[in-house]
């Protein structure tokens, strides 16, 4: 089996998985790019054609017995059974890494299903996971994104963090006259951005250094992530430069003051200025929920082609809908019997809704209340699992 660890014993080991043939494309793009030699790529189908034509030096094909090399049919439960079936070799590639990135499409049978089991595997062994997934056009069905909805549901339980990609947000974003291999191109560089940014960042020192066990903090506050990369030319203003990479338009539409956890990375020649830095720091603060880790780095890079770069990735952020119901409650909207039974609580208490679960907690006397765009860098740059409902339609994996 190939040795993943890297070259330099010292820098952390991240492996990328690529699975089904979603997966095994954005893989197929990352090695064409310059990542440093501690990033290994390896790519996962049940598809035996497709990974003869794989770009990467690792490749695994799984479920050999399940599928005989055919492919999932589109069918989530065969791409489960067949990552189970190669539970050995993928948990042997897990083992060796110190950060585990996951990619592929959701809505499919490889990657709906071999996804999810993938990340279980990497939770069972205490290992950092951020998934980057894409969710399928409208146009495909309502059975095959419900059939997504189900898998990113799943995969939710196990990732530290999940990123997700509408293709939706593909048409509605980029220039219509845009191909369709580069609209495919320019979803894919959001993760190979963030993979070159952050393995820079955790494997080298900074001035102000960033290092692995900082990472792991802000991606252990599970739930939805958005990431993003940025650069600032000469006569850009710092806030645009900012805003770029904290709300990249491929990404799903998530509400950031809700982000537990960030980690930034700023990366700058030595003219950058303390109010450039303090600056950066406050806007960030600002967008953010005030009782977020915010975790800001600084690398000095001499030879930076740019005013100073910038790789933004929030984690922790809850769903749309628990989100509305938190600041429902939080505002006494959502529970009028919360807000008016008990009169020790004041409505300027009741505005924190994490204080107010805190005192419940210390307190067991207490009454129960319940609530229902893209520039290229210059930088080198995780409950058993669901029995997926058999789709009965076509799709690729």
């Amino acid at each position: 089996m190939l040795d993943i660890k890297p070259k330099h014993p010292q820098a952390p080991c991240i492996a990328v998985f690529g699975v089904g043939g979603c997966g095994c494309n954005t893989i197929n793009q990352l090695s064409q790019s310059s990542l440093s030699d501690n990033v290994v790529l390896i790519a996962v189908n049940t598809d035996a054609q497709s990974l003869a034509v794989s770009a990467c030096s690792s490749s695994l094909q799984i479920g050999t017995e399940v599928t005989k090399g055919l492919g999932a049919g589109a069918d989530p439960q065969k791409g489960y059974a067949a990552a189970q079936e190669s539970e050995e070799q993928l948990r042997e590639h897990i083992q060796q890494a110190d950060v585990i990135f996951i990619t592929g499409g959701m809505g499919g049978g490889t990657g709906t299903g071999a996804v999810p089991f993938i990340a279980s595997l990497a939770a069972e062994l205490n290992k950092p996971l951020v998934a980057v997934v894409t969710t399928p056009f409208s146009f495909e069905g309502l059975q095959r994104n419900q059939l997504a909805k189900e898998g990113i549901d799943n995969l939710m339980q196990h990732a530290s963090a999940l990123i997700v990609l509408p293709n939706d947000k593909l048409a509605k974003t980029l220039d219509k006259k845009i191909t369709l291999v580069n609209a495919f191109f320019e979803s894919n560089r959001i993760l190979q951005d963030v993979l070159a940014g952050l393995t820079t960042i955790i494997s080298q020192s900074g001035l102000i250094n960033i290092d692995l066990n900082d990472f792991i903090t802000v991606v252990s506050h599970r739930g939805r992530a958005a990431m993003g990369v940025a650069r600032q030319a000469a006569d850009e203003e710092l806030q645009h430069t900012i805003n770029k990479s904290l709300k990249n338009p491929l990404l799903e539409d998530i509400d950031l003051t809700s982000a537990k956890g960030a980690i930034v990375s700023v990366m700058a020649t030595e003219q950058i200025e303390l109010s450039q830095y303090h600056k950066i720091g406050e806007i960030l603060q600002q967008a953010l929920a005030d009782k977020a880790v915010v975790i800001i780095g600084l690398t000095i890079v001499p030879e930076l082609e740019s005013e100073l770069e910038l790789m933004v990735i929030a984690t922790g952020i809850g769903d749309k809908e628990a989100n509305k119901e938190e600041k429902e409650a939080a505002s006494g909207i959502g529970d009028t019997v919360a807000s008016n039974t008990d009169e020790r609580f004041g409505q300027s208490e009741l505005l924190n809704l994490h204080d107010f679960l805190a005192e419940k907690s210390q307190n067991p006397q207490t009454t129960s209340y319940s609530s229902s765009e893209f520039d290229t860098p210059t930088i080198t740059r995780r409950s058993p699992n669901r029995v997926f409902k058999r789709c009965l339609n076509d799709g690729a994996a």
